[in-house]
């Protein structure tokens, strides 16, 4: 069975309402095939010159340069087995380095500020101590110190003073018993003279009674005599006492402790 609305393939016939390009494009006769390309002319033959350069042997590598051999080694001797000399040789002496020479062109600080380089010279003089400064209480302490010394030296000359005048009394009115001596320190003078005024009189006794009281009449004067001398030279010494001076008595019998006028 055949579809009825199925038309031969060569029915070409356009419809009545078709254009006229239409009627040319079905009408026109099929395209005539493509014409078959040319067989292809033989190669030609190559050239005597390409079978040469083809079938010629082939050319050797080109050779490297050799490197050239090392020179040889000197032979060494063999040392020997123990060196002649064993000292340690001594280091060769290094000349002192020289002292570095300071220059102007050393002023960096001149050179930064513009200013004129200056000679870097210490210079050589005594060295100034700076002074210490002294403050307010200082001087009140050196002033209160002076006030201190002229006090006990004014203490000190006014006990010179009245020692002085004591130990004076003290020879002219009881110089036989040394009791001068005794108040300005003086031990041992004050000793002597108390023993023999003391001495004497105790002899005269014992002398007077042994005697019966016959050696009394020339007992008696010498020991007056003895005690007479002594109470002589006290009074002799008090009076020397206040004629000296404050710092001469001070010097030879309060200091010096001198023993005798």
């Amino acid at each position: 069975m055949t579809n009825p609305d199925d038309k031969a393939g060569t029915d070409r016939t356009p419809q009545g309402n078709a254009p006229s390009w239409v009627d040319e494009v079905l009408n026109a006769p099929a395209a005539a095939p493509r014409p078959a390309a040319p067989p292809a002319a033989p190669a030609a033959p190559a050239p005597s010159w390409v079978d040469d350069v083809v079938t010629g042997p082939q050319a050797a590598p080109a050779a490297f340069p050799s490197q050239p051999a090392p020179p040889a080694a000197p032979a060494v001797s063999a040392a020997p087995t123990w060196p002649e000399d064993l000292r340690i040789p001594e280091p060769a002496p290094r000349a002192a380095p020289a002292a570095p020479t300071v220059t102007a062109d050393g002023d960096w600080v001149s050179r930064a500020t513009g200013a004129q380089a200056k000679d870097p010279v210490m210079p050589q003089g005594p060295y100034a101590a700076p002074a210490s400064a002294r403050s307010e209480l200082d001087s009140l302490g050196d002033s209160a110190r002076q006030a201190m010394q002229q006090v006990s030296s004014a203490i000190s000359s006014s006990d010179v003073g009245q020692k002085k005048v004591i130990a004076g009394l003290l020879g002219i009115i009881l110089g036989s018993l040394g009791v001068h001596k005794f108040y300005l320190g003086m031990t041992t003078p004050g000793l002597i003279m108390l023993g023999v005024n003391v001495g004497v009189w105790i002899l005269a006794l014992l002398l007077g009674l042994v005697t019966l009281g016959v050696g009394l009449i020339v007992t008696i004067p010498l020991a007056s005599l003895v005690s007479g001398a002594i109470g002589l030279l006290g009074l002799v010494e008090g009076i020397i006492y206040l004629t000296k001076s404050d710092p001469d008595f001070e010097r030879d019998y309060v200091i010096g402790k001198k023993a005798w006028l």
